[in-house]
């Protein structure tokens, strides 16, 4: 299996839960390249028994240019109390030849209710960013204050991060102001807590 091209890359993925009854559904966007018109965008996953599997991702859209082709995927479920990360990769054939996104060897990884981009070779540049997009996705709402605490170690280098959020009523005028606690690892942003605020942040707070 190769490393990741610029010809097949994720775009995002999002793990949710929901239904009745409720399952951890993960669904999201793929990118490919246009080479050929007969093609196959498929999601490469390690379902809840360990088994791997391949989803088809069915075709969105593509710019009058006609590259790159906007795919999405969804359907692919888990136990709505499953715990672990959903591991998965992109591969695509077209041409008589396959490619393959894997985020550079090592799989794309969403925990529970969590949000994973597909440029994880620049996370490090993009990761306030990201954390913004995340609250923005997650909470409607705005990062207010952002503290890093310390790494977690076991499945690869997990960072953590304590948020302030709120929703923004005018420059630094905020309502609704809360905490969360998010983890990071790679391009994967998913929540760890939300709670209160145990102090107010140096923003005033106004009532909604």
């Amino acid at each position: 299996m190769s490393g990741t091209t610029d010809i097949v890359r994720l775009a995002h993925a999002t793990r949710k839960r929901g239904g009745d009854p409720p399952v951890s559904e993960v669904s999201g966007v793929i990118l490919v390249d246009n080479i050929a018109y007969e093609k196959q965008v498929l999601i490469h996953y390690r379902d809840a028994t360990g088994e791997w599997r391949d989803a088809p991702a069915r075709y969105d859209s593509a710019p009058p240019w006609g590259s790159p082709e906007r795919w999405v995927f969804s359907g692919i479920l888990y136990p709505a109390d499953y715990p672990e990360p959903a591991r998965f990769a992109v591969r695509y054939l077209v041409a008589g030849r396959e490619y393959w996104d894997n985020n550079g060897r090592h799989d794309y990884l969403l925990d529970p209710e969590g949000i994973v981009f597909g440029d994880a070779q620049l996370f490090g540049v993009d990761r306030l960013q990201r954390i913004v997009e995340f609250v923005g996705w997650r909470y409607h709402m705005d990062v207010i204050r952002l503290e890093e605490s310390m790494p977690i170690f076991g499945r690869g280098h997990i960072s953590r991060y304590k948020v302030t959020i709120g929703r923004s009523m005018g420059p630094g005028r905020y309502a609704h102001a809360r905490c969360v606690g998010l983890a990071v690892r790679g391009a994967d942003v998913s929540v760890l807590s939300y709670t209160a605020c145990e102090s107010i942040p140096p923003v005033e707070l106004v009532s909604p």
